[in-house]
């Protein structure tokens, strides 16, 4: 399939972005220079206003450089204008910074904000180029640097492969402020392959944050001694043109409110490549949260996009949502993720 939306099209054991970055110098030995690039103007009534145009762009600049015959060291910068961690203030955010080193065989390690390997589970619902999965929605909470389960700062990971199985496990550090203690995650995948009859993907996932006394908040207030735990699972079927996804997890913090923060999700997704240019979506995003800000989440997503080549596209969005922002309007998203408003989508993408 020549044509697919990128969060499809990317494994996610590999790393974010460089998976997709193209090659713009290779020397002698191997070694390469890699960039990626993705520009888009997006038309949504999404939030309080209305309907408005957004920019959102990311660049990324990484690449490896040859050891020998089995080692490389490795290295990615990705930065994003006017995206999601900004909220539309239009500074320069980092996404990814990482460095490590790649033994082939032996898998790879790497350190820094990298791409966490629980995306392997989020990509079971994360499908949609214009809403937004809600694993991992309290991990900010007790990692300021945290992207919900994406990424967060600080981070030592060891990724690998063993024929059909995939597997992550990392450590985490956190940076000065989030001050991170004892903060691990780990994650496996298995990817039977039944011939004619499709494959069959399970993940499972499992993460643990503590902090110590010196965490902060982005605006300063205390973040200290709280724990954060954090499982899921999911399952994809690909056959063919079509890839349906289920994901269930739940995630509880202790210490942010007066007892203890619970929320349990579960997201149904289903793709289907209709031809080389036409890809429909739909999909159902539920979330219940109990003992914290009481939000709720009830989302229906109806999505189709036009490929005008393999890497742009022009894609529109509607999402119904029927959920509820929590007692006094508390949703720790409230700014930028309404419950409780539908809102529309329509864009351009185009990547290099």
């Amino acid at each position: 399939m020549k044509k697919t939306l990128l969060a499809l099209a990317v494994p996610a054991l590999l790393m974010a972005g460089s998976a997709t970055a193209a090659t713009v110098y290779t020397a002698e030995d191997g070694s390469t220079i890699d960039m990626y690039s993705r520009l888009g103007f997006n038309i949504t009534d999404r939030g309080e206003e209305d309907a408005v145009g957004n920019f959102d762009a990311r660049i990324g600049l990484g690449g490896s450089q040859v050891v020998n015959d089995q080692v490389s060291v490795i290295g990615w910068a990705e930065y994003s204008v006017n995206a999601a961690e900004s909220r539309g203030d239009g500074g320069l955010d980092p996404r990814y910074v990482w460095a490590g080193i790649d033994a082939s065989e032996a898998g790879k390690v790497t350190f820094g904000r990298v791409a966490s390997g629980i995306i392997m589970l989020s990509d079971v619902g994360d499908v949609f180029a214009a809403s937004d999965v809600l694993i991992g929605r309290q991990l900010e909470l007790v990692d300021n640097s945290a992207a919900q389960t994406f990424r967060q700062d600080g981070t030592l990971q060891y990724q690998n492969s063993f024929g059909a199985f995939d597997m992550s496990v990392a450590y985490i550090l956190g940076n000065s402020e989030s001050d991170q203690d004892g903060s691990y995650n780990a994650v496996g995948r298995y990817t039977f392959d039944m011939g004619d009859a499709g494959q069959l993907i399970p993940i499972v996932a499992y993460q643990a944050n503590s902090t110590g006394e010196n965490a902060e908040a982005a605006d300063g207030t205390s973040m200290a001694d709280r724990d954060y735990t954090f499982w899921g699972a999911g399952v994809q079927y690909k056959l063919n043109a079509l890839t349906l996804g289920a994901m269930y997890n739940q995630d509880e913090i202790k210490g942010a409110y007066a007892g203890t923060s619970k929320d349990k999700s579960y997201e149904l997704t289903a793709v289907y490549n209709i031809n080389d240019d036409w890809t429909a979506r739909a999909g159902y995003r539920a979330l219940e949260n109990t003992g914290g800000d009481e939000a709720e989440y009830k989302d229906t997503t109806l999505e189709v996009q036009y490929h005008l080549t393999a890497r742009s596209s022009i894609y529109t969005s509607y999402v119904m949502r029927n959920g509820d922002n929590g007692t006094g309007n508390t949703n720790i998203w409230s700014g930028w993720n309404d419950a409780e408003e539908d809102y529309y989508h329509l864009g351009l993408r185009y990547e290099f």
